[in-house]
């Protein structure tokens, strides 16, 4: 007869510590979602007396593309921010490295078609008719002109990373006119020639960690350093390079609290990394970009940022590809304790490079 009391305090107890769980988990996601955000948002603040903080959508190609300029004084040197993926902007990230960079630059952010805040702008579909490599170079072209008119600059700089780094390449090789620098951050050489390179080290990586079973997995997706191209296998070993920190996914832990901390993206604009996003973008993740067809001289001053463990677009073969280069200054610039992802990897030393080593060279364009 003394059990069911029992039972009942039990539950009761259990009832009480379920609702204290979900009470402190709802102030777990207002604090992240909403508290910490205002206080970097304050933190932060640009005088506009002199620099800009300005958020707008513009029309570029036929759809509205968003835009975000931060910066504390606009007699600083420009840099558009060219993102990867394709669709990975990353104007949700800004606040992770960026705020040391606003005293010497300003950044300009955008979010290219069907990403990010650009994807609740325009109809999907209709904008997924339209994407190609040359529309996005064209698209580039444009907010150029943009920037400099809102900015009263005859040159700006291009920072192009990852994927960003191919439209960065025809950019300044195609109108040079318009630029005085171009900074690389994982620059994408090419394709079929950095699959073989990247499998090469994944496979010597796994045989040093000594881990028969991941040897075994690991080269059973050999025919991916081959031909044809795999989205579906390039995933798959994107994981394996990423657990032998040569690669980053842009979907773990630390990357999904990133987004939930960002000042910058509203709730809804980061729902898009909630969605199926890669989809929206399919026509140009199989593309076949090699920087040698925008030829090996340039006009304006071209700098390499590359992490020394990057086998996601790989070191050497960029390296390779630098040494043949010939530009008015370059400089390659090896980032330690990095892989692909230079920015929260090793975003101390980045920083240096660009404060100290590549902006004397812009303000002497």
């Amino acid at each position: 007869m003394m059990k069911k009391p029992k039972a009942k305090k039990l539950m009761k107890a259990i009832a009480i510590t379920l609702s204290a769980m979900l009470v402190m988990s709802a102030l777990l996601i207002t604090a992240v979602g909403f508290v910490y955000p205002a206080i970097l948002r304050a933190q932060h603040r640009i005088d506009t007396s002199n620099g800009i903080d300005q958020m707008e959508n513009v029309r570029i190609g036929g759809v509205y593309q968003a835009l975000y300029f931060r910066g504390q004084d606009i007699q600083n040197p420009v840099i558009l921010f060219i993102h990867g993926g394709p669709a990975y902007p990353t104007m949700p990230f800004l606040h992770t490295f960026q705020f040391p960079w606003e005293d010497y630059f300003t950044i300009v952010h955008w979010d290219q078609r069907n990403a990010g805040r650009t994807f609740f702008l325009n109809d999907p579909q209709e904008v997924f008719e339209t994407l190609s490599f040359d529309r996005m170079v064209q698209d580039a072209y444009e907010i150029t002109h943009h920037i400099r008119e809102v900015l009263d600059k005859d040159q700006i700089a291009i920072m192009g990373y990852s994927w960003g780094s191919a439209i960065g390449t025809a950019l300044v090789q195609t109108y040079p006119q318009y630029f005085n620098g171009y900074i690389a951050v994982g620059q994408t050489i090419n394709r079929d020639l950095s699959r073989p390179v990247a499998f090469a080290a994944l496979l010597e990586a796994a045989r040093q960690g000594g881990n028969d079973r991941h040897i075994s997995q690991i080269e059973a997706l050999e025919s991916w350093a081959g031909y044809p191209w795999s989205g579906a296998l390039t995933g798959e070993i994107r994981q394996w390079q990423a657990r032998y920190g040569q690669a980053n996914t842009g979907s773990d832990l630390r990357a999904i609290l990133d987004i939930m901390t960002s000042p910058y993206y509203s709730v809804r604009d980061k729902t898009y990394f909630m969605r199926n996003f890669q989809r929206w973008s399919t026509p140009l993740g199989g593309g076949t970009f090699n920087a040698r067809d925008f030829g090996d001289v340039y006009s304006v001053p071209v700098f390499y940022i590359m992490g020394v463990r990057d086998f996601q677009t790989p070191y050497p073969v960029a390296r390779d590809f630098f040494d043949e280069i010939i530009a008015p200054h370059k400089g390659f610039f090896s980032i330690p304790d990095a892989s692909h992802d230079v920015f929260r990897e090793n975003h101390e030393e980045l920083t240096r490079v660009l404060i100290e080593e590549i902006r004397p060279v812009l303000t002497d364009q």
